[in-house]
């Protein structure tokens, strides 16, 4: 058996690229705009004020991290899901986001608001995202389901039809 068409090995291909490149497409868009959205209402930051804003971005990942494997150490060996093409469009996540951002910067005054910010964005992205892949898993699982349902019938079909 020879190798697949060129053009299916590069769909492939691209597949993964896509896949494994969507988590840190979605979080870079998160910290760029919320970022961007903070430097507009508070000018740019002083280094002390950058590092606030990454010790809140930090924070936020460790928190939602700590959260995400608390109660199964083994979940960690197999933390990597199949990534589902219509739920790496980070939209939503990233809107959040950046409205949090532009919340803390309107609401809070001084430094306080750069770590706020990072906590913010990245709790919310961290967040919003797992939701929306549990949404569309859920749809692949249902899907799933109902092929195998169906295949099942018609295996139960074929037997009883041979007896």
């Amino acid at each position: 058996m020879g190798k697949p068409p060129l053009g299916a090995r590069y769909r492939h291909s691209l597949r993964k690229a896509v896949g494994t490149s969507a988590g840190p497409y979605g979080y870079t868009l998160t910290i760029w705009t919320s970022g961007a959205v903070l430097i507009h209402a508070r000018g740019v930051p002083s280094t002390g004020e950058a590092l606030l804003f990454m010790l809140g971005n930090v924070l936020a990942f460790a928190l939602v991290g700590a959260a995400a494997f608390r109660s199964s150490p083994v979940a960690a060996g197999n933390s990597t899901s199949h990534p589902v093409l219509w739920g790496s469009f980070h939209f939503i996540p990233v809107a959040a986001s950046i409205g949090a951002a532009s919340l803390v910067a309107e609401v809070v005054d001084g430094s306080a608001a750069w770590p706020l910010a990072g906590l913010a964005a990245t709790s919310i992205y961290l967040t919003f995202v797992g939701a929306q892949i549990t949404f569309f898993e859920e749809q692949v699982f249902e899907d799933l389901e109902t092929d195998l349902e169906r295949d099942a019938a018609q295996v139960e079909r074929r037997v009883t039809d041979e007896i």
